[in-house]
């Protein structure tokens, strides 16, 4: 029943996009798949990109290739974005605030979700952050301007199931990228060949940091 619940509510999410990777795979277009295509990646009269954008991310380095869709605003990732393989299984689902993930994520294996949790982003919408700065002698109070800084953080409980039985076999708990606990889950027995290993998230560092398909050097993370 949980599998068939996931399943119908990734299904609704994905069906407005789905006719935009059939155009892909397609090189006779209507006129209804070419206006679609129109309204797709474009830029305002600032050259900032608006709306749904859709990429065709190449096979590079021995890392697969894959597409990935989602919305901008003033040239900032917005909402829902989605990673798919090429043969449309997903990857990732993250939300999105002002360029940085911020929210609920799901990622998954073969199409079988594997991890779950929560964001917290560290954004602003400007480029530069100012602030007071007290001398220590004088006592003199001068205004600073730096760079703003932009990034994320994992934050509140992380689940991760093992894709094969979708059972959940560790879960994390984490306050602004520090672990506070965690606890691990037994699956039922199963041969040796079967085992279930829990694997890394796209964005994590170490030799297993983005696609890991163990060729090429190239281990870039997928998030940007």
């Amino acid at each position: 029943m949980i599998h068939c619940k996931r399943f119908l509510f990734l299904a609704g999410l994905l069906i407005p996009v789905l006719p935009l990777l059939a155009q892909k795979q397609s090189t006779v277009k209507t006129k209804k798949e070419a206006a679609a295509d129109d309204n797709l990646n474009k830029r305002d009269a600032k050259q900032r990109k608006q709306g749904m954008w859709f990429y065709d991310i190449p096979v590079h380095f021995g890392d697969p290739g894959y597409y990935e869709f989602g919305a901008y605003k003033d040239d900032l990732k917005t909402g829902l974005w989605y990673k798919m393989t090429r043969d449309q299984q997903l990857i990732a689902i993250e939300n999105f605030k002002l360029d940085v993930p911020d929210g609920p994520a799901q990622y998954f294996e073969n199409g079988r979700l594997v991890s779950v949790g929560t964001y917290r982003g560290i954004y602003t919408p400007y480029d530069l952050d100012t602030f007071m700065v007290t001398h220590p002698i004088t006592l003199e109070d001068t205004m600073v301007v730096v760079p703003a800084e932009r990034g994320y953080t994992k934050h509140g409980t992380w689940r991760y199931y093992d894709p094969a039985s979708g059972h959940l076999i560790l879960e994390r708990e984490y306050q602004v990228d520090y672990l506070l606990k965690e606890k691990k889950f037994e699956l039922p027995k199963r041969t040796e060949e079967d085992k279930a290993i829990p694997s890394r998230l796209p964005h994590e560092g170490g030799k297993d940091k983005g696609w890991n398909t163990g060729k090429g050097k190239n281990k870039k993370s997928l998030i940007k």
